[in-house]
């Protein structure tokens, strides 16, 4: 199991190398494609719930709006049933960059994947779908986050093979 761990850990960085690699071609930060990201899986968001979904301040997604509203990437509108709120929405431009995003992310798996059975990629889907969701659940549990980090810093402190293990562990 330590192995997959590593793999998908592995995966998790190419990932995130990856987006930053795409924010760079847009012109943008990661936390902007973060952002541009949440606006378009779910629609128009307040400032405030962009700011918690990115865990930044109020005054830090301020300054990202202000940036992405000068990239003509998303406008802020009068929120229709709250008159003292805003909305944030993708602009067409901002739209239209994102699809082509998520288009060339889907071509680039695709080919990744492309001498595997579909079987098996469906299989694989699967499988990252319940790692995900394992991830995103864990990610929710504050509380057991820190429970689970303290049992096995405890637990490698114990075996005295932190330092050592930690150190010729895969990056």
């Amino acid at each position: 199991m330590r192995q997959l761990a590593n793999e998908v850990r592995a995966v998790m960085i190419a990932a995130d190398t990856y987006r930053r690699a795409m924010a760079a071609a847009l012109g943008v930060g990661v936390t902007e494609v973060s952002a541009l990201g949440e606006i378009r899986q779910d629609g128009p968001l307040t400032p405030s719930e962009l700011a918690r979904r990115l865990g930044l301040t109020s005054p830090s997604v301020t300054s990202l709006l202000d940036r992405l509203e000068a990239a003509d990437l998303v406008v802020r509108q009068r929120h229709p049933a709250d008159r003292r709120s805003v909305l944030v929405e993708l602009t067409d431009t901002g739209d239209e960059l994102l699809v082509a995003a998520f288009e060339q992310f889907s071509e680039d798996v695709a080919s990744a994947v492309r001498s595997a059975s579909p079987e098996h990629v469906r299989e694989l889907g699967e499988l990252l779908g319940g790692v995900a969701g394992a991830l995103r659940t864990r990610a929710g549990d504050r509380d057991g986050m820190v429970i689970g980090l303290d049992r096995h810093v405890a637990r490698r402190r114990r075996s005295g093979d932190g330092a050592a293990e930690a150190n010729s562990g895969s990056s």
